[in-house]
Order: C-alpha cells, then sequence, then structure tokens
C-alpha cells in the first residue's frame, strides 16, 4: 500500500482505500457527497488501549461529518483493540495492496548472507545485525550526509563492514537484492506490517526476526520463518540454521501469495457486504477483486491529485 495518496476503488458510491491522513485531509475537506467509504488501514502498531481510542474518537468525528469509515487492522492485538471500540471493520493486512509481480526469483548468485531493508532509524535496530559478515543495508532513506546520501557508516558504526546503497533502489534493484541474499532480516520491535517482511518472502527468501508488535508476523510461517531473541547473536546464529535448510525459494513465494490471495477474498467479500448494508448497491466481489488487485497501482492517486 503506498503513502501520498489514496486508492479510489469504486464510484457510485465512492470507495477509497488509504493509510496516509494527508491524503486523508484533503478528501474529507474538499468531499461535497457524503456516501463516501474510507477503508482505513494503520500504517503503524495501534495494539493499545489508548491509541486504539484516538481512532476510535477519530471515526467517531468522520461518522458525524456523514462518511463511512471502516478500519482494517494487521495484528490480533490491535483487532481485539477495534472489536472492543466496535469500530467497523476487518483484521486484514495492508499486504493485500502489494503487488506481488513486482517481486520474483531470479537466477542469480548469492552474494550475501542476509539483507535487512530498513531506513536509517534507531527503531530498526540495524546494529542487531553486527555479527552477520556478508550482509546488505538496503535503505530507503535520505542519509545524514549533506550531499543526500545514505551513510550507514555514520549512522551506525557497528555495521561499518556491511555493503549498502547510498542512492534510491527501485523495486527491480530491490528484487535483485532480495535475490542475492540467503535471509531476509526483521529487526524491529514495533512498526506496523512492515512491507520488506512480505517483500523477502515474495522474492523467495526465508526470514529471521525478531518478537515484534504491529502485524508482520501474521503472515510468518514456522518452515521458513524464524523469531529469534533481539541479540546479534542470536540474529547470527537464527540465519546460519535458515541458510542451513536451504528451503525452495519457490514455495516460500507460492505460500506467500496463497495467503494474500486469501485476505484479498475475505477483503472484497466484506467491503462487498458492508456496501450493501449501507446503501443497497450491489458489488460482485470476484469482479472486484480483479478491478483492485490485478494492477493495483492503476487504482492510486497522488495527493496532489486528489
Amino acid at each position: 500500500m503506498l503513502f501520498h495518496g489514496a486508492y479510489i476503488l469504486h464510484e457510485n458510491p465512492r470507495i477509497v482505500s488509504l493509510w496516509d491522513d494527508v491524503a486523508l485531509q484533503k478528501i474529507t475537506s474538499q468531499q461535497k457527497k457524503h456516501d463516501t467509504y474510507f477503508l482505513l488501514h494503520l500504517p503503524w502498531n495501534h495494539g493499545n488501549f489508548q491509541k486504539m481510542l484516538r481512532k476510535k474518537l477519530f471515526f467517531s468525528q468522520l461518522s458525524g461529518k456523514g462518511f463511512l469509515p471502516v478500519m482494517f487492522t494487521n495484528s490480533k492485538k490491535e483487532e481485539s483493540y477495534r472489536k472492543l471500540f466496535r469500530i467497523p471493520g476487518l483484521q486484514c493486512s495492508a499486504y493485500i495492496y502489494t503487488d506481488e509481480k513486482d517481486y520474483g526469483i531470479l537466477s542469480v548468485d548469492k552474494k550475501y548472507d542476509a539483507v535487512y531493508a530498513a531506513q536509517l532509524m534507531p527503531f530498526k535496530r540495524i546494529e542487531l545485525a553486527k555479527e552477520l559478515n556478508k550482509v546488505f543495508v538496503l535503505t530507503y532513506t535520505p542519509g545524514a550526509g549533506k550531499s543526500g546520501e545514505n551513510d550507514l557508516p555514520s549512522f551506525c558504526p557497528t555495521m561499518k563492514h556491511a555493503d549498502y546503497n547510498k542512492t534510491w533502489v527501485d523495486h527491480i534493484g530491490k528484487n535483485r537484492l532480495f535475490n542475492q541474499s540467503q535471509v531476509g532480516l526483521c529487526l524491529s520491535k514495533e512498526e506496523g506490517p512492515m512491507l520488506a517482511s512480505l517483500e523477502y518472502m515474495l522474492s523467495g527468501l526465508p526470514v529471521v526476526s525478531t518478537e515484534s508488535e504491529g502485524g508482520r508476523d501474521e503472515y510468518y510461517d514456522k518452515e521458513y520463518c524464524l523469531i529469534v531473541n533481539d541479540n546479534p547473536t542470536a540474529i547470527r546464529k537464527g540465519v546460519e540454521e535458515m541458510v542451513a535448510r536451504q528451503i525452495d525459494p519457490n514455495y516460500i513465494r507460492e505460500k506467500t501469495i496463497a495467503k494474500l490471495n486469501q485476505d484479498r477474498q475475505r477483503y472484497v467479500e466484506f467491503i462487498s457486504d458492508y456496501v450493501r448494508k449501507n446503501s443497497h448497491v450491489i458489488l460482485d466481489p470476484s469482479e472486484l477483486i480483479h478491478q483492485i488487485f490485478d494492477k493495483p497501482k492503476n487504482s492510486f492517486i497522488p495527493v496532489d491529485k486528489l
């Protein structure tokens, strides 16, 4: 799912899917008709009472303006709080908007024991990978240097031995780097569902992760995902174990896509049922699933064009 805009899924009634507060504010301030269904996904962990209470109050404000907001949670914990506050919605990961065709299995040599796609921000805990010798840190955050390039050694001196990208890498380059690696790392303690976690698996990589809150583990499978303690030695040993398993990358990718498609089916069935109950408009889930997910980027409108 993309930031800085919204997915326009249907007109008459209008169905908008997003997790971008800026886009939401723009749409609600400009919208003249009040039959819009907002499908709101959570980009960060909301699995606690206070955060979900704030969302409840926000949803009440939207409802008071005549809009029809729905929440989609990424984790079981978030879902329990959503139900506690009786917010309309469903547990269904924002992963569903990822286009699996952007990733695949490539015939390339393995150069790295592990890759970690992570912003140069403290919550990513990049230093936990310091015991790995052959590791690539794929960062998409403008670096600390005046040149605007990523500067991993300055940000994390204990990782100065790691390879990293100085400038932006697109999804083609990301997919290649993932395929050049044996394992994908997920080291934050808390965030949202973590897109890179899914991208690893769509590229055929097994995952080594620390325990986390936010929903990334909802797509994990014990066959190819290992959750370890949050210390460098445990990370290194976890990577060694996953490399030794020699798991078929096609198996990882196919099973991940099956999970995506299962959630997509639940998603469109929920939307169809919710719209029917509130407007008596009949939407065909089988048509919706193709319309939304065959080429999800086609439905995306940037903020400046909303």
